[in-house]
């Protein structure tokens, strides 16, 4: 039997390869061949999301969104440039693990106007990991690359430097004159087999000075139900602190409920606590010292 390229050279030799390449000349469909073979046989990590896990997006703008598909994920041709996890033409649902990362993602100022949704999975996700972003604690207030640095320690020695070069691929900083650097990302996610053999992937935010999560979802999760709305509420931007871990937002509007035509049924007020942990409310009062509700 003839032996796979990834059997007969070292994962060491790979990853040089792959970090002396000229990202600009190479398509991604190449790019594509070269990490399958680098991944062939190696261990990497799957989580799995219980139902009932809370997730996070967001989307700048001054407008209300008007439909769920507004703050879900866009349509093809909406995605008009290569992402971090999908070319252009390719949808992608971008979230985080917790609420403030989808702020410093979208490198929000004071007096920006944000849109953050927030989601539910109702069924399990099988999420990919690289192998040690997933145990670090979702902190604000911590260090992002001492915490990764402890991470990594735990990852066993012979699957070290693989974790490591698939996690600093997708934490790599991009910016307009040099978005070629997607390239790469974009062929890791795409030999995980998004879609088929996971739900999505995780990875460091590359915004954030802490170790926050974010997600890459395919949206086949949404099509199938397995992640579903929870609430979408619009807040304007007071306050970001340099070292990004202190936000002072203030809520505009929210809005819980899709009716049957799709459209946000935006309540007109600010959210407050008990509205956005979906709770509702009644009239009450004391008569004859025995309290009654509505």
């Amino acid at each position: 039997m003839k032996n796979s390229p990834s059997a007969t050279v070292p994962v060491a030799h790979q990853l040089a390869s792959l970090r002396r390449l000229d990202l600009r000349r190479h398509s991604i469909d190449e790019l594509v061949v070269r990490v399958r073979e680098l991944l062939d046989g190696q261990p990497l990590r799957c989580l799995t999301l219980a139902p009932g896990r809370l997730l996070y997006r967001g989307i700048t703008g001054e407008e209300l969104p008007a439909r769920l598909a507004d703050v879900s994920y866009p349509p093809p041709e909406a995605v008009r440039h290569d992402q971090r996890a999908n070319r252009a033409g390719v949808p992608m649902f971008y979230c985080s693990a917790t609420w403030h990362p989808p702020f410093f993602e979208a490198r929000v100022q004071p007096g920006d106007g944000i849109v953050i949704s927030r989601w539910q999975t109702r069924q399990p996700l099988r999420i990919l990991s690289f192998g040690y972003a997933d145990t670090c604690a979702d902190d604000p207030h911590s260090d992002r690359e001492k915490a990764l640095h402890e991470a990594l320690a735990q990852v066993p020695a012979e699957t070290r430097a693989l974790a490591t070069f698939l996690t600093r691929t997708f934490t790599r900083a991009v910016a307009d004159d040099n978005p070629h650097h997607y390239r790469l990302s974009i062929a890791v996610a795409e030999a995980c087999q998004l879609g088929q053999a996971f739900d999505g992937l995780l990875y460091p935010s590359a915004a954030m000075a802490s170790p926050a999560h974010n997600l890459a979802l395919h949206p086949g999760c949404l099509d199938a139900g397995k992640l579903t709305l929870d609430y979408v509420e619009q807040l304007r931007v007071h306050y970001v602190s340099p070292n990004t871990d202190v936000l002072d937002v203030r809520s505009l509007d929210i809005a819980h409920r899709v009716g049957p035509d799709g459209r946000l049924e935006w309540q007109g007020r600010p959210g407050n606590w008990v509205l956005r942990e979906g709770s509702t409310a009644a009239d009450c009062w004391l008569q004859n010292g025995e309290w009654r509700c509505a």
